[in-house]
């Protein structure tokens, strides 16, 4: 695939119109390519009124370029997609048949911590004087993006990018960890980790990859396993002459992430409301005592919600959110005691301001933990805007 040559006179159909979708219809309209558009979700149609087909399965089409977030597995016209499967693409594909290809490009992928690895390398970089940009998931939508000659590419990529994507090329390649998520979608471990693996498919023929050790999966040609991330890896995945400070590791904050905004005498709070998943709750309470953890939201499914390890740590626990049955339940069975509020705001103002009331005296600090463990979708548009509304309670709350 050669863009724009490959699209010149062909029927193209961009489906969501989320930021990556705004993104490639700008870019579209810049290299003058025609295009149809639609979005399942009627408040983004507005944008591109001349192009929308809401009648987009009755068509054919050379290309689909479809947002990742889209589920064509339990779509409403599911058939139509996976009828037309061979013409999905992505925004990367298209980035990747550009003059970009020739960039050194790392692709970062794994349950937890992409964007803190993301933000990590490019760190390193900077620090050594050399110019690179974050990409993809968490960074800037590759067809936004301008990028230099000699800029090093970074694209944190999810499970949904690789799976849809097929032009995209890596000179290295990291999968961080696997641990269950987006089942509702891969339907079980073993696809998502075969999903996840395709990273290494997309390396060029003197690229290398590597894999958190424990990850079970056939054995690949210039593909190898580390057991943690530290210096010897890094040299390996940007460059032996890279010099990287002993103290780079605990300079790296991103907000929404293990986020500590806000103190009032003995009370730490920390917004980790990136956390969509168990797997990164445990990782956030292993960084604290004293916790009183808020969980909560739209669970995903098969999600191990198993914490009782931690009981010495956990002060007190605070539910939230509108479908959590499983949760409690399976919070019951490990005998913790638990508030549910439906309303987040509630619970700050009514549970937790009681608790610092009863507290704040104590000689032992306490952290109120928001770490969900869940997506957002039940209440937010995202994790970000969970992520602020919180902060904004708290303000309200012990601020005003």
């Amino acid at each position: 695939m050669i863009f724009p040559k490959d699209f010149k006179d062909k029927k193209i159909l961009v489906f969501g119109l989320g930021i990556t979708g705004v993104s490639v219809i700008k870019f579209l309209i810049k290299k003058k390519i025609n295009f149809s558009c639609w979005d399942d979700n009627h408040k983004n149609n507005f944008l591109f009124k001349k192009n929308l087909d809401k009648f987009y399965y009755k068509k054919k089409y050379d290309f689909i370029i479809l947002s990742p977030g889209v589920n064509i597995f339990n779509h409403k016209n599911s058939y139509f997609f996976l009828l037309n499967k061979k013409k999905i693409i992505t925004d990367l594909d298209i980035f990747f048949s550009l003059k970009n290809s020739n960039n050194y490009t790392i692709g970062v992928t794994g349950t937890n911590g992409k964007s803190t690895f993301c933000k990590l390398l490019d760190t390193i970089l900077k620090k050594n004087k050399l110019k690179s940009k974050i990409l993809g998931n968490y960074g800037t939508p590759v067809l936004s993006s301008k990028i230099s000659k000699k800029e090093i590419c970074i694209i944190e990529l999810s499970s949904y990018q690789i799976d849809y994507s097929k032009n995209i090329k890596l000179n290295r390649a990291i999968i961080l960890n696997i641990s269950p998520d987006h089942l509702e979608r891969h339907k079980n471990l073993k696809n998502y980790t075969n999903v996840k693996f395709k990273i290494f498919d997309f390396l060029k023929h003197d690229g290398c990859g590597f894999f958190k050790f424990g990850i079970k999966n056939k054995k690949r040609k210039n593909v190898k396993s580390f057991n943690r991330i530290d210096n010897k890896l890094l040299k390996k995945i940007l460059g032996s002459k890279i010099n990287i400070s002993n103290d780079i590791f605990n300079n790296i904050t991103l907000p929404h992430r293990n986020e500590k905004f806000y103190k009032l005498k003995n009370f730490y709070f920390i917004n980790d409301s990136k956390s969509t998943n168990f797997d990164s709750v445990k990782y956030a309470i292993k960084n604290y005592k004293n916790i009183i953890l808020i969980l909560g939201g739209l669970l995903k499914k098969n999600d191990n919600f198993f914490i009782s390890q931690f009981k010495n740590k956990i002060f007190k626990v605070y539910l939230t959110g509108k479908s959590i049955s499983p949760l409690k339940k399976s919070l019951i069975g490990q005998k913790f005691k638990f508030i549910y509020q439906k309303n987040l705001k509630k619970l700050l103002n009514k549970n937790i301001k009681n608790d610092f009331k009863i507290n704040k005296n104590n000689k032992n600090n306490f952290f109120v933990l928001f770490s969900p463990g869940a997506a957002s979708f039940d209440q937010y548009k995202n994790y970000i805007d969970r992520g602020n509304k919180f902060k904004n309670l708290v303000y309200n709350a012990f601020k005003g």
